[in-house]
């Protein structure tokens, strides 16, 4: 229970996530803000339309990602999530993409329509809450 405890608080409070990728056989990382909805057991990212990463998802829906790491080394990282482009809009996900990330408002009021919502689907993730500190949860 304590490994469960430490994903929902993590992912309540963790604003930016590192996002692994393919395509083609040549893997690809980068840096998201995104949000985690407890209620769905869903992450949301959001991304300018028609970029290269709206490609490599199209191209290969499986995708892994960890968030970055708290202070205390605290993290949650997951290997096998299914990425599909989500019913959402930026607008209608916004107090959840600019409550961990306020700076995010500005950027929604720039350039709001160029985006597109993308959801992350997933049932495992390892959850390290310390040093020698991990485990593998079912959600």
């Amino acid at each position: 229970m304590e490994y469960v405890q430490g994903f929902k608080e993590i992912m309540e409070v963790s604003a930016h996530l590192a996002l692994a990728t393919s395509m083609d056989n040549k893997p690809n990382v980068r840096v998201m803000s995104h949000f985690y909805d407890q209620e769905k057991g869903i992450v949301y990212v959001s991304t300018i339309k028609q970029s290269p990463k709206t490609e490599e998802f199209a191209s290969n829906d499986k995708v892994a990602f960890t968030t970055l790491p708290e202070p205390a080394g605290r993290l949650v990282r997951v290997t096998d999530a299914i990425v599909k482009k989500s019913g959402h809009t930026v607008y209608d996900l916004k107090t959840g993409f600019t409550k961990n990330n306020p700076a995010f408002e500005s950027t929604l009021e720039k350039m709001g329509p160029m985006f597109d919502v993308y959801e992350f689907h997933f049932n495992e993730a390892i959850v390290t809450l310390g040093p020698m500190r991990m485990e593998k949860i079912t959600l």
